[in-house]
């Protein structure tokens, strides 16, 4: 099995301008459509399940100050590789609680799931989720400025 940090790659740490969910989730997808790491049906499918399925994540409850962050993912037929594409976010955008789906939270960092593989995802989810409900590593990334920092922090980490 891939480990979490076997799925970075450097091409795949981006920053985003974007204002709103749809916003970042038409730049991301069309960067992932252009690589050829998605399909054609990739934006509408992950915009549709983040509706029905939020994937936002407080972290207040790991430490008071922390900055929040969401999961992206959808089914894998929409995917063509298997990568974890991390996104720090200019602005914070709005994001529904996984939680408490009825609540809305101010996210900073997505972590997209890339699957083609119906088996790995619980697995890249829950390290994922290990990695961003310690405390340390959420500080440390806040202090990551470009791309390459944060592509060394997130593969040694």
């Amino acid at each position: 099995m891939a480990t979490v940090q076997s799925l970075y790659n450097k091409d795949l740490i981006l920053k985003s301008d974007a204002k709103t969910q749809e916003e970042v989730f038409k730049e991301v997808g069309s960067f992932l459509l252009d690589k050829e790491l998605v399909n054609d049906e990739f934006i509408d499918a992950i915009i549709e399940r983040e509706h029905n399925y939020p994937t936002g994540l407080d972290l207040a409850p790991v430490a008071e100050g922390l900055p929040n962050v969401a999961i992206p993912h959808t089914e894998t037929e929409y995917c063509k590789t298997k990568a974890v594409v991390f996104v720090k976010l200019a602005h914070d955008v709005a994001f529904h609680n996984m939680i408490a789906p009825d609540q809305k939270l101010k996210v900073n960092y997505l972590f997209f799931i890339i699957n083609d593989e119906k088996t790995n995802q619980t697995n890249v989810l829950s390290s994922l989720m290990a990695f961003m409900t310690n405390e340390e590593n959420m500080r440390n990334l806040e202090q990551k400025e470009t791309t390459e920092e944060i592509y060394e922090f997130l593969i040694n980490n």
